[in-house]
């Protein structure tokens, strides 16, 4: 295994143990146990759990942006998206777990909180540019994403936390009311 595999096999697990455990309950020596590597080579790739942490984040991120890299926005039907996004809920649940413990992290920890401006940033701007051909201003398109990228982290949320939460009717009002607001443009 090349040090690169190592490094990446680091990444994944700790991804999994913080998205589960979350950062502060989880120690180095688990995020090595997860990833089948002895605890001191954790140190000799990261110098620290929170730089583990950033790794993590950029390689989530990379992953992400490499997925919708290339792909032509201007026919992308706006509820296509919707349902992709819904359904990450119960196919990638630790993806949202994921962002939660950011969040929290975020507000407790002054040190990550540039983190997470940066990671909500890059959710709003890729939500935000496909937004510009449907309305009238960049600014709209901006908020837009905004409000958007708040009702898909709390409807999870909700879905996640209860069971028999309706996601598929609140996803429903959700693209009725987005459809309203686009054929008002």
């Amino acid at each position: 295994m090349t040090k690169e595999d190592k490094r990446q096999k680091l990444i994944e697990a700790a991804y999994k143990v913080f998205s589960q455990k979350g950062f502060n309950n989880t120690s180095v020596k688990e995020v090595a146990q997860e990833a089948g590597i002895t605890p001191g080579l954790v140190h000799y790739y990261f110098k620290s759990k929170e730089e583990l942490l950033f790794a993590v984040q950029r390689d989530i991120q990379s992953k992400y942006h490499k997925h919708y890299d290339g792909e032509d926005t201007s026919t992308t039907e706006p509820l296509e998206v919707l349902k992709e996004i819904k359904s990450r809920v119960q196919n990638n649940p630790d993806w949202y777990r994921w962002r939660y413990e950011l969040y929290s992290l975020g507000l407790k920890n002054e040190s990550l909180q540039q983190e997470v401006q940066s990671m909500m940033k890059s959710g709003r701007d890729s939500l935000s540019y496909p937004l510009q051909s449907l309305v009238r201003e960049p600014k709209e398109a901006d908020a837009m994403a905004s409000i958007l990228l708040a009702c898909f982290d709390g409807l999870a949320l909700q879905k996640m936390v209860d069971d028999e939460f309706d996601i598929d009717a609140s996803y429903d009002m959700l693209a009725k009311l987005f459809e309203s607001y686009i054929k008002k443009q």
